[in-house]
């Protein structure tokens, strides 16, 4: 059997080569479990997103005067006064919440963060007030953050007949900082955690009809009501939080696991340059 030497050494050097190409992937690592993408294994996923309330629905909070509990697994972090009539009112309120989900490219160097998804929030209850036509309820709870888009989606549970809403575009956010690539060209066979922080701020309505349809509604609120929380909405120069911000920190852990098909290949391209070896020194 003879052996073309140009074609043997073509062949295993395009094959090795090969090895160093890799398709960009897109996938989501859940928490506890593990991703493998272009040879490199994503685990650990850690970290959470806090979402603070602006100051405008701090004040249309205190108006109606709306009673707040977390909705598991998120945690509510509140601070109040009391004025000299024994009034208690919200000075900040924040829910962190758990990050349950990370969905990202991974182009075999880079992992770029497309999205992120939470569990747990919190739920706003009212009684009948000066801001309000009666009893009232809102939970928003478990939200995903699709950047491509810049939409906020969430789970809606209002009373009053809004009824539940699963993975509804909520909110839109105007700036994101902070990073959002993981770089693991510095990577082994020994994990490395890599971890980001980024902060999205300026939340609006999706849909402003949202300010009637949803939390009115589900919250009972009458015209007094609807001032405050239609003025957290209201985008002016004044007013550039909405809503409010978002802040995610995100932890992960990297390390390279060549797949079964990378030996392989790696295989066939050494026996290639080894058949070719071997023919040069018979010469």
């Amino acid at each position: 059997m003879t052996f073309n030497k140009n074609l043997i050494a073509a062949t295993a050097l395009m094959t090795l080569a090969g090895l160093a190409q890799a398709v960009t992937e897109t996938g989501t690592l859940a928490k506890g479990e593990v991703m493998l993408s272009n040879g490199y294994e994503f685990s650990e996923l850690s970290g959470s997103g806090t979402l603070s309330f602006s100051k405008l629905l701090v004040t249309a909070l205190n108006l109606a005067s709306v009673g707040m509990q977390a909705v598991p697994d998120a945690v509510l972090q509140i601070s109040t006064s009391t004025n000299s009539s024994g009034a208690v009112k919200y000075v900040t309120a924040s829910a962190a919440a758990p990050v349950t989900a990370l969905t990202s490219s991974f182009d075999g160097v880079t992992a770029s963060i497309i999205g992120v998804g939470t569990h747990g929030g919190s739920l706003q209850t009212t009684v009948k007030n000066n801001a309000t036509n009666g009893a009232g309820s809102l939970s928003i709870s478990d939200l995903r953050v699709d950047l491509a888009t810049k939409t906020i989606y969430a789970d809606i549970d209002g009373g009053n007949g809004v009824g539940f809403k699963d993975n509804y575009a909520l909110w839109t956010y105007d700036t994101l900082t902070g990073p959002t690539v993981f770089d693991v060209s510095d990577v082994g066979q020994i994990p490395v955690t890599k971890s980001s922080t980024n902060t999205l701020s300026g939340l609006f309505l999706v849909n402003a009809s949202d300010i009637d349809n949803i939390f009115v509604k589900a919250l009972n609120l009458n015209n007094t009501g609807r001032s405050g929380i239609n003025a957290v909405n209201n985008r002016t120069a004044t007013n550039i939080a909405g809503f409010g911000s978002i802040t995610s920190s995100i932890a992960v852990t990297v390390v390279a696991v060549p797949e079964p098909s990378t030996y392989a290949l790696m295989g066939v391209g050494l026996v290639g340059l080894a058949l070719f070896g071997r023919r040069r020194a018979a010469r």
